[in-house]
C-alpha cells in the first residue's frame, strides 16, 4: 500500500489511536487478572491458620499491593509514547500540509489518567486537540466498503428517478407545480437524482466512500467506473458527506417554505433570486424548523473522523489515494451513517440557484447538518 505524505500521516494517526484503545483495554484486563492472581498465595497461606503461614501470607501480600502502581506506571508510559508519536505526526500535518505553525508541546499530566478524555487533553489546544478528538470520537464507528462492493452495486434506474420526481411534483401545492417541475427536470439540476427519496442508504455510503454517484449509469450521470487495474475513474464531486430526503413530503416542505418567501417579493421568484445573488449564484439555507423537517426526514453518510476542516481534507486525500490502482492504493476509508436533522448543530436544507442563458436554474438542493459559509439564511430574508 502507498499514498501521498498527507494520506500516510493521517492513516498513521488513526493506527496509533487504535493502538492506544487496544493498549488501554489490554492493560486494564492484565491489571485485573494480575491483582487477582497475586492475592491467591496470600489467601491460601492465611487459610492454613499457622503463625508461619500467616507470616508468609503477609510477605506474599507485599508484591500484590505493588502491582497496581507498577501497571499504572506502565499504562502511563504507554500512553505517553503513543501520544508523543501522534504529536509528531500532527506537527508534520500542521506545518507541511495545512500551513499552520509548529505545535506547542504535549502536556504529559493528563496522560496519567486512563481513558480518552485525558489523552485528548494532553494535546495542545486548537488544531491538534480538536483533530485527535474528531478522529478518536469516530474510531469505533462506521465501516469501510471495498472497490468490489462499489462495482457490484446495481445501476440506477431512470424510471425510479422519474417516478420520484413525479411524486415530488404531485406533493407540491398546485400553484407551484409547474415551476418546480421545470427546476427539477432541468439538465443542470441533480436534486432528485442525487438527493431524492429513491436514493438508498447503500448508494449514499458508496457515494461518500468511493464517489460513486447514486444516479450511476443513467443519462447525464458521471461515467464512474473501475478500470481493470483497480483504479477508480470518477469526476463526481463529493466532499465528506452525502445525504438524501427519505420521502416526497420531506423533500417538498422546505421547498414550499422557500417558494412562500420568494413569492412575496415584488419581482416574484426571479426578482427574489436576482436581488439575493452574487455573480449569478444565489445560495440559500432553509432551517429545519422553517422547512418543517424532523428527525427521520433525511439520511446521510459522512467520513469517519472528519469533524474539523483539516481532518476532513486529510480524509478526502486518503479516499483519493484509496481510489488509485491496486498496486498503489491505500486501504479504503470508513464512513458513518447519521441523521443530519437529528444530529446536526444547525440542520436544514442547502439550496443553490445559478443564472444561465435560459434563466434561473436550481442546481442542487439537499439536507445538511449545517449551512455552507456562503448560504443566506431564508429566515433572515422574510
Amino acid at each position: 500500500m502507498s499514498g501521498s505524505g498527507q494520506s500516510v500521516l493521517r492513516q498513521a494517526v488513526e493506527s496509533l489511536l487504535r493502538a492506544r484503545a487496544d493498549a488501554e483495554r489490554e492493560l486494564h484486563d492484565v491489571a485485573a487478572r494480575a491483582a487477582k492472581a497475586a492475592l491467591r498465595p496470600s489467601e491460601a497461606a492465611r487459610a492454613a491458620r499457622h503463625p508461619l503461614a500467616r507470616r508468609a501470607a503477609d510477605d506474599a501480600a507485599g508484591p500484590a499491593a505493588a502491582f497496581p502502581a507498577d501497571l499504572a506506571a506502565l499504562a502511563t508510559d504507554t500512553r505517553t509514547a503513543i501520544a508523543t508519536e501522534i504529536h509528531a505526526l500532527l506537527d508534520l500535518l500542521a506545518v507541511d500540509h495545512h500551513q499552520l505553525p509548529p505545535l506547542p508541546p504535549l502536556d504529559p499530566g493528563p496522560l496519567a489518567v486512563p481513558g480518552a478524555a485525558g489523552f485528548v487533553q494532553a494535546f495542545p489546544d486548537g488544531f491538534a486537540r480538536s483533530y485527535v478528538a474528531a478522529v478518536l470520537g469516530d474510531l469505533s464507528g462506521g465501516r469501510a466498503t471495498s472497490k468490489a462492493d462499489a462495482a457490484a452495486q446495481p445501476a440506477a434506474r431512470q424510471l425510479a428517478i422519474d417516478d420520484a420526481r413525479d411524486r415530488i411534483v404531485a406533493a407540491v401545492s398546485p400553484p407551484h407545480q409547474a415551476v418546480v417541475r421545470a427546476w427539477l427536470s432541468h439538465e443542470a439540476c441533480h436534486a432528485v437524482e442525487i438527493h431524492g427519496p429513491q436514493v438508498s442508504d447503500r448508494e449514499l455510503e458508496l457515494r461518500v466512500g468511493w464517489t460513486r454517484p447514486p444516479d450511476h449509469a443513467t443519462p447525464g450521470a458521471d461515467p464512474w467506473r473501475i478500470r481493470p487495474d483497480g483504479k477508480v475513474v470518477s469526476q463526481h464531486r463529493v466532499m465528506v458527506d452525502a445525504g438524501a430526503f427519505t420521502s416526497e413530503a420531506a423533500f417538498v416542505r422546505p421547498l414550499e417554505a422557500f417558494l412562500a418567501v420568494a413569492g412575496r417579493h415584488e419581482g416574484g421568484i426571479d426578482g427574489f433570486l436576482r436581488d439575493h445573488s452574487a455573480g449569478g449564484i444565489a445560495p440559500f439555507f432553509i432551517t429545519a424548523r422553517q422547512g418543517g423537517l424532523a428527525p427521520g426526514d433525511a439520511v446521510a453518510y459522512r467520513g469517519a473522523g472528519t469533524g474539523t476542516p483539516q481532518a476532513a481534507r486529510d480524509w478526502v486525500r486518503m479516499r483519493r489515494d484509496a481510489m488509485k490502482n491496486d498496486d498503489e492504493c491505500m486501504a479504503p476509508v470508513r464512513t458513518i451513517p447519521y441523521d443530519p436533522i437529528a444530529d446536526g448543530a444547525d440542520p436544514g436544507v442547502r439550496l443553490v440557484f445559478k443564472h444561465r442563458e435560459d434563466g434561473w436554474v436550481m442546481v442542487t438542493y439537499y439536507p445538511s447538518d449545517s449551512p455552507a459559509p456562503d448560504n443566506q439564511r431564508l429566515e433572515d430574508l422574510t
